[in-house]
């Protein structure tokens, strides 16, 4: 659950041609299947301990942001049906992530990634321009991938455009 100082500072979604649970149980399988989480700046994540649905558990991915790539360590801090929230372990900093999943109707599904800052100074460092403008662009990388295996797995994709703004 959120702390009184935990707002998204950068986040990005789309609407999925798939169920919600769909959507769940995409995130739930990625353990067995984690090819579903490749792509060209995302080379993968592994469990170092528990798995995906688990609280507590604990992972770590491969990305590249820019021209930097890093390797991050993560703790799965909530699960719910509509939420899967996490926390940077390492490198040590007060950030915290989550992809939402809300449903809009039968076969669609609002598929959100947010990121924001535990503390202000996780806000602060969120918020400066270079770094929101790196996060920003390897989220949304991530966030469009989601939705293009999501819609495949389940044979559901389509021409609509991939992000909404709101």
């Amino acid at each position: 659950m959120k702390g009184p100082m935990e707002r998204a500072i950068i986040q990005v979604p789309a609407r999925v041609n798939v169920s919600s649970a769909e959507a769940r149980r995409w995130f739930l399988e990625l353990e067995a299947h984690p090819e579903r989480y490749q792509f060209d700046t995302h080379a993968g994540f592994a469990f170092s301990e528990g798995s995906f649905g688990e609280t507590g558990a604990h992972f770590e991915t491969w990305e590249q942001f820019g021209i930097l790539t890093l390797n991050l360590h993560f703790e799965l801090t909530e699960t719910a049906d509509t939420c899967f929230r996490f926390r940077l372990i390492r490198p040590p900093l007060p950030i915290w992530c989550a992809f939402v999943i809300e449903e809009i109707a039968e076969d669609t599904t609002a598929l959100r990634l947010e990121v924001g800052g535990t503390t202000r100074i996780g806000d602060w460092v969120l918020q400066l321009p270079i770094v929101r403008d790196v996060i920003q662009q390897q989220i949304r990388r991530e966030v469009e991938h989601i939705k293009a295996s999501m819609e495949m797995l389940h044979n559901r994709a389509d021409s609509s455009p991939v992000l909404t703004r709101h």
